[in-house]
């Protein structure tokens, strides 16, 4: 079986735009899925389910995929180099939606409400990432449950900086591939962006006549910036392939 969401021949994605150049569809992604994730930022959210991780994925690139929304209908690896080149064993298609109802069996059991930041920054590290393993889209997967995760947290009362988190995709996502690794999954990387981003007092932007407060933000920008963060694309994975090939 080929892989039937990129054009014939390539490596580039089918896309309602018809860009047949890989770069050019990346920045074009990035700037129409950023303009939607504000558009639906100011809407609102708060279907916290499997139904509305499509919603969140749809509104973000139904202008580049006529997919967007729809659960990928083969497996997918991608290499990292957080793990020498090996991939996270991402849901198996047919199990997608079995893997993303687990997960939120076990985050709807926890009690948000009870919580304090601390405890509810360390359970979000422990539970989001079950949803991000089980990779429902074909792309766009990071993005769509980044932008969940931060509905959840401000639906709960705390407030999310959601331009730090932006700001560091590479960390964010290297974050969540080490949650994700079986039984060598390790959560401190994601708790500590989380506790850098989330917070119970409103998140204030700086300028630069606030001097001492820009020089504290970029700071704490800094130690998340990874060089010129690349994304890599997902490959299409045989169904004979091994876990973390």
């Amino acid at each position: 079986m080929n892989d039937p969401y990129l054009y014939e021949g390539t490596s580039v994605l089918r896309n309602l735009l018809n860009i047949r150049d890989e770069k050019e569809l990346e920045l074009a992604e990035a700037e129409i899925s950023s303009a939607n994730m504000m558009l639906l930022y100011e809407k609102g959210f708060s279907d916290f389910s499997t139904n509305g991780i499509k919603e969140i994925h749809e509104a973000l690139f139904g202008d580049i995929y006529d997919w967007a929304g729809e659960f990928r209908i083969i497996n997918v690896k991608k290499r990292e180099k957080m793990l020498v080149g090996m991939s996270v064993w991402y849901a198996n298609s047919e199990d997608i939606e079995r893997d993303l109802d687990i997960g939120w069996v076990k985050i709807n059991n926890i009690p948000w409400k009870k919580l304090n930041r601390e405890e509810f920054t360390k359970n979000l590290s422990h539970t989001f990432p079950a949803l991000w393993k089980a990779h429902p889209f074909r792309e766009g997967n990071t993005r769509t449950i980044v932008m969940l995760m931060a509905f959840f947290v401000e639906y709960y009362g705390l407030n999310i900086d959601q331009e730090l988190l932006a700001a560091s995709a590479g960390y964010v996502r290297d974050a969540f591939v080490l949650a994700c690794f079986n039984e060598y999954s390790e959560y401190e990387h994601l708790e500590r962006i989380l506790f850098d981003t989330i917070s119970v007092e409103p998140i204030v932007q700086t300028d630069d006549l606030d001097q001492i407060s820009s020089i504290e933000r970029t700071e704490r920008y800094a130690q998340y910036k990874k060089e010129e963060y690349q994304p890599t694309a997902h490959e299409y994975r045989a169904d004979d392939a091994k876990p973390g090939e």
